[in-house]
């Protein structure tokens, strides 16, 4: 890894605004690698932005900060979260026309859903993709447990499609976080099959749904394999 990337490397990386000093500043957040005296892959963000600047005969930005040059190339760039962010990125809306790769769920049916993981998310929950009944996206909330031994992240179905009498409609996923990856103790997918797909750079070991998984990144599988909802 440490000769996979150039120094002072940031993947998975955005930009967004921070309240300093009664003051807004902006910081580059993501995954560092080969900057001296941080583990390569640690989740953080830089010290103040200076400036931004677009390389494109490397395909990166180039982001300056009072001593350091980080490398943010354009296809590792977390696009849903610099979406969220009300500083844009030099020729942000072409760049990610090219470069951004989103989650594939054509052909997905009412009886799947895609669980989305990676390892430069906190508690490495992304998104949860699945429809409900009536054909619509389904929505979720999702939000962590910091416990005295471990931590935990749930995730729970909207409510509004799920009628308490019938449990074989109702969505509750929990997992407990470990250092490489996650177990599952409540796995309650509403009769759908469950897709777990890794968006990271590393393997995640995921136990709780059978077998357990030792999944590859830029990877989906089948997890939990569901009787097809009538």
């Amino acid at each position: 890894m440490e000769n996979k990337y150039k120094q002072n490397t940031l993947r998975h990386w955005y930009l967004d605004e921070y309240e300093w000093n009664d003051e807004k500043v902006l910081l580059a957040y993501g995954q560092f690698y080969n900057r001296p005296r941080i583990a390569n892959g640690r989740n953080g963000h830089t010290s103040i932005v200076q400036s931004v600047t677009i390389n494109h005969e490397e395909k990166e930005f180039e982001i300056q900060t009072k001593n350091t040059l980080y490398h943010c190339s354009f296809d590792s760039c977390f696009f849903e979260r610099q979406d969220d962010s009300p500083y844009k990125l030099p020729e942000y809306e072409a760049i990610k026309a090219e470069y951004y790769k989103p989650i594939d769920a054509e052909g997905l049916s009412k009886n799947d859903m895609i669980l989305v993981v990676a390892d430069y998310n906190a508690f490495y929950f992304e998104k949860l993709i699945y429809q409900n009944a009536d054909g619509s996206e389904g929505d979720y909330s999702g939000y962590a447990h910091i416990g005295n031994y471990t931590d935990s992240y749930l995730i729970d179905g909207n409510k509004e499609y799920c009628e308490y009498e019938d449990k074989s409609e109702y969505i509750d996923i929990r997992y407990y976080v470990m250092g490489r990856g996650f177990e599952f103790y409540s796995l309650d997918t509403g009769g759908r099959n469950l897709w777990i797909e890794n968006r990271g750079d590393s393997v995640l070991d995921i136990y709780g749904c059978g077998s357990p998984i030792e999944l590859k990144p830029g990877k989906r599988i089948l997890a939990l394999k569901k009787d097809k909802r009538k």
